[in-house]
């Protein structure tokens, strides 16, 4: 459903500037490729803070991602542990749900951020569109 309305929405301002004499704006499309994987531990404990998530959840989550390490078998002879410094754990039903609130702390440092001219269309200004590791931006005035 959510994608749906992103693709709406980009549609929408689209079909707004076409209409405009000043075509003075820009769609930015961005993927955040293997955007799982960089995310740093440090910087997402802080996010998750800063949002809120405190208590049993948080330290849970602490626990999983203090001193993590990745662990290889090469014909069967196991090497030594390499640390982990970023991205969140693959396959945890828990990784989606921490890079979308990480997402989402990016997404409204973008809106609220003056400098950047969204598109306004009425009286709303449309800056940014997210969907899993798709972000559009729209600027006017580049």
């Amino acid at each position: 459903m959510l994608e749906w309305f992103n693709i709406y929405k980009s549609i929408n301002v689209i079909h707004y500037i076409n209409k405009l004499k000043d075509k003075n704006h820009m769609i930015i499309s961005l993927d955040a490729e293997k955007v799982f994987d960089k995310i740093q531990h440090s910087f997402m404990i802080k996010v998750l803070e800063i949002s809120g998530i405190q208590g049993p959840y948080l330290n849970m989550i602490k626990a999983i991602y203090s001193k993590p390490v990745a662990n290889i078998k090469v014909n069967g002879e196991k090497l030594k542990a390499i640390p982990l410094k970023s991205g969140t754990r693959q396959g945890y039903p828990l990784s989606p749900y921490l890079f979308n609130i990480v997402l989402e702390i990016l997404a409204r440092a973008i809106r609220q951020q003056k400098e950047i001219k969204g598109i306004k269309i009425g009286k709303e200004e449309v800056k940014i569109s997210l969907f899993a590791d798709d972000m559009i931006v729209y600027i006017s005035d580049p």
